[in-house]
């Protein structure tokens, strides 16, 4: 018998190893450090995480409180506020982890004293700010792709250093050098997110064409070495998207407007599934099998039919407050966190192994005001 029982425990234990990862333990996130003002975006370094946005001050987890000016790192498993605490003078859009470096950019033009116009990266090994690296777009950087010896940029900038290259740009990952022979053709508004995979570098944003073209307007993809419009790639986008993720053989992205949506696409654009809510949809995350939306909603809807107001017309498929997740089909799933804010959730990034998730955003509670935790959370 206890052979037996032994047996049975060990073939336990090998399911439970075995389980995929992006199983979600539970509807509330862990206790850990949380901020004062919204978290925007969030970074992975293995267990650190960590945090860029409009937030001055952190509270630690043993309630005292520290100085956190638009970034700062936190210990995804314990929650502890980490003693990483550069000072910049602006907002944080964007943190990237890539090559052994963190970079950050946004509205700021000091980092630690040290001018440093929208862009920066700190050593991962040693936090160490490069002074050395300076690409210095002309204005708002909102998203950053580090992929080999290239560093894509993009954003509302009209130039790089001394190249005229609006929105959308490549510096060299070791000098910071804009590269000249990337000429990709984004025009009017500005580019909210870039993503590599597939061999190419999908675009998303607010712009309304790339290549000249209104068929690639607010979500496209490009060649990374000339910047040239892949047209293999025709998503027919209509409305702000906030985020586009590859992950296998599909693209997801996150569609903002009246009401918003996660879309799934085939990687020549073609729509598989969309999950609408009543509200933006601002960031969009696969976790395993199942892919996390995330954004300013409340309500998962029936249709993507949005009235004026982003109600769902066609009925409500359930209660979701600001996050959903639905599995690799589109099928709303019942996990439900229940956070508040009217901004909701910034942004959602799931640790390298699949251990954890974590969310920034404007949010102060979760399950319906059963669980205070502040801009920043971790979900097992």
């Amino acid at each position: 018998m206890r052979r037996l029982i032994t047996i049975s425990a060990l073939f336990a234990a090998l399911l439970f190893v075995q389980a995929p990862a992006g199983a979600i333990d539970s509807n509330l996130p862990q206790a850990t450090a949380s901020f004062n003002d919204q978290v925007v975006k969030v970074a992975y370094n293995g267990d650190t995480v960590y945090s860029g946005g409009l937030f001055t001050r952190a509270k630690q987890t043993d309630g005292t409180y520290a100085d956190r000016t638009y970034l700062a790192a936190v210990n995804s498993r314990t929650g502890a506020l980490l003693p990483f605490a550069p000072v910049l003078n602006g907002t944080v859009h964007e943190v990237k982890t890539g090559g052994g470096y963190l970079y950050v950019a946004g509205k700021f033009t000091e980092v630690d004293g040290t001018a440093m116009s929208r862009i920066a990266r700190f050593s991962l090994s040693t936090g160490k700010l490069d002074t050395a690296w300076r690409p210095n777009p002309s204005a708002t950087v909102y998203s950053i792709e580090p992929v080999g010896s290239t560093v894509y940029l993009g954003g509302t900038f009209t130039k790089v250093g001394s190249l005229a290259q609006p929105r959308l740009a490549a510096v060299d990952a070791s000098t910071g050098a804009p590269i000249a022979a990337f000429k990709p053709e984004v025009s009017e508004g500005g580019v909210r997110d870039v993503q590599s995979g597939h061999g190419r570098l999908y675009v998303a944003g607010v712009f309304s064409m790339i290549g000249g073209d209104k068929k690639y307007g607010k979500l496209g993809a490009v060649d990374p070495v000339t910047g040239a419009v892949d047209t293999g790639f025709s998503a027919k986008v209509y409305v702000l998207t906030r985020e586009v993720v590859v992950a296998g053989d599909r693209v997801y992205a996150a569609l903002d407007g009246r009401g918003g949506e996660i879309r799934a696409f085939t990687t020549t654009g073609e729509t598989l599934w969309y999950q609408a809510v009543d509200g933006g949809m601002q960031t969009v995350a696969v976790w395993g099998n199942t892919v996390i939306g995330g954004g300013h909603f409340d309500e998962a809807c029936n249709t993507n039919h949005a009235g004026p107001l982003g109600q769902c017309v066609d009925g409500i498929k359930a209660h979701r407050g600001k996050l959903l997740a639905v599995d690799m089909n589109g099928n709303l799933l019942p996990w439900n966190p229940g956070a508040n804010g009217v901004v909701g959730a910034w942004d959602a990034t799931v640790h390298p192994s699949g251990a954890n998730m974590t969310v920034g955003g404007s949010f102060t509670t979760f399950g319906g005001g059963a669980m205070e935790q502040k801009r920043i959370a971790v979900f097992n």
